[in-house]
């Protein structure tokens, strides 16, 4: 039986702690209201991860060994009202992207709520090394943006593809609200994409899943930043926190203040 077919996983809500009689809720009642909450800076950043109690996030180089079913319904919700879905080229690679939302009554949800059937897709590559045999750029429904400092060009493909050239991610993802109106972008990694974000202090909240798992250091298991030294700690504030299943399902909100202003 598939996620979509199953029940929804039921999560205990830890904090805020439950109002109400109902102990646990489902991934769209935990993040309902997440879109309008995340309005403010533009755009708005949420990076979401797994790990292992180890500090891993993929397992021979993907995350699937470390996701659950609330793992992935939290996921499928957050992409549900982001207008912008971004993540490396690799990781967009080992994981087989294809069209954001596959789910028919969440891209009918969206609809109803205003907002395009799919969220955009960004694609981050420094070096535009993105693999032209990917699902989603073979998707003609989909909306792509190749996030670049390089001059070179995908070859034709069925998705709508644009290009968005900066010289760094914060003049990048400037561009990317002012051509394209998106105010919330939901990345996935992998962990040199993060630790660029958290480098130029684009993360504006984390929502991350701890698997009760032990990888270990071996070959493909990643850390989830990579490659870059912070300028200094980043302190994030506790908002949420979910469990199932021994699972612990958190949210993480940066200060308004901790982000450098800039101009749109």
């Amino acid at each position: 039986m598939s996620d979509d077919a199953a029940a929804p996983p039921r999560l205990r809500s830890l904090i805020p702690p439950p109002r109400e009689r109902e102990q646990t809720v489902t991934a769209q009642q935990a993040l309902a209201g997440w879109r309008e909450q995340a309005q403010g800076s533009s755009p708005r950043l949420a990076l979401n991860m797994v790990a292992s109690l180890d500090g891993r996030i993929s397992v021979d180089g993907r995350s699937a060994p470390l996701s659950s079913p609330a793992d992935r319904a939290l996921f499928h919700e957050l992409r549900a009202q982001a207008d912008a879905v971004m993540a490396g080229a690799r990781t967009m690679r080992l994981e087989r992207y294809g069209p954001i939302i596959a789910n028919e009554v969440a891209r009918a949800r969206r609809v109803s709520q205003g907002l395009p059937e799919q969220p955009l897709a960004v694609i981050a590559s420094a070096s535009l090394d993105v693999d032209p045999q990917l699902p989603l750029l073979a998707d003609p429904d989909s909306r792509v943006v190749i996030l670049t400092a390089s001059s070179g060009e995908l070859p034709a493909c069925a998705a709508e593809l644009d290009y968005v050239r900066a010289p760094t991610l914060r003049a990048g993802l400037a561009e990317l609200a002012q051509r394209h109106g998106v105010a919330t972008i939901v990345c996935e990694g992998g962990p040199t994409l993060n630790g660029s974000l958290a480098a130029e202090g684009l993360i504006d909240e984390l929502f991350l899943a701890r698997t009760p798992i032990v990888v270990g250091d071996g070959d493909g298991g990643a850390s989830l930043l990579r490659g870059h030294a912070l300028p200094e700690p980043q302190r994030f504030e506790l908002r949420m926190l979910l469990e199932c299943d021994g699972a612990l399902y958190g949210r993480y909100v940066r200060g308004a203040a901790a982000r450098p202003s800039e101009p749109l």
